[in-house]
């Protein structure tokens, strides 16, 4: 089976220091990635170039089979199909709604259709009570979700979650654990990264661990998490 995203050889430099250094991953449906390391290890640089958002020094990018030529084809595309979700998550001065629908309406879809997709998505999180609700008077966890719910709609490919449980209180982290395992039931492939590898009642279908610039891939991964039943 072809990976529907195949990176190799990446390498990212800054300041004359090694980021990133021969760096290659492959990325199924339906992947659920935990990705650990140190502050200063490499994650979140890692996770914006596969997101389109900062141009590596070298590597080779494939989708769908089809190795990609230049970096800014394989931005475009990557762009197209992969979301990115920072820590902090920005939502704008709106409603939940709002929010939710930016996408949508930017893709110029029926705002029928929109108003069916946002409701149901915000209803499947558990969130539908907070649509009319200023997305600033949200609590950080609420706003972590809502960001998820955002991202979600757009049925990407690939989910990037940057330290998404950071903060957050037990009931929060729980909520947001389960949408991440909803994620991975869609088929939608979802790396995260976290200083913990206790992840609670994550599929995690692999851990990996970036040291130094370079990408391991940790063994069992169940004996790091509990897996739901």
């Amino acid at each position: 089976m072809i990976p529907w995203l195949d990176i190799r050889n990446l390498e990212f430099s800054r300041n004359e220091r090694t980021i990133l250094e021969s760096i290659s991953l492959g990325i199924f449906p339906g992947d659920l990635t935990l990705l650990t390391g140190h502050n200063g290890s490499g994650k979140t640089t890692l996770l914006r170039i596969m997101a389109g958002l900062l141009q590596p020094d070298a590597g080779l990018f494939s989708l769908q089979g089809k190795t990609q030529s230049n970096w800014r084809r394989s931005r475009n595309l990557l762009r197209k199909n992969v979301c990115y979700l920072h820590q902090r998550p920005y939502l704008f001065d709106g409603s939940v709604f709002d929010n939710v629908s930016y996408g949508l309406q930017r893709r110029k879809i029926d705002k029928r259709r929109i108003q069916s997709l946002v409701m149901d998505a915000l209803a499947n999180a558990s969130l539908e009570h907070l649509s009319g609700r200023n997305s600033r008077e949200l609590s950080g966890g609420e706003q972590q979700r809502v960001a998820i719910v955002r991202a979600q709609v757009l049925k990407p490919r690939l989910m990037l979650l940057d330290e998404p449980l950071a903060n957050m209180d037990k009931q929060s982290r729980r909520q947001c654990l389960s949408m991440i395992n909803q994620l991975h039931r869609e088929q939608v492939s979802v790396i995260f990264t976290s200083h913990d590898p206790q992840q609670g009642e994550l599929n995690i279908s692999r851990h990996l661990h970036l040291y130094q610039g370079t990408l391991s891939l940790k063994k069992n991964p169940s004996s790091l998490v509990r897996t739901r039943a």
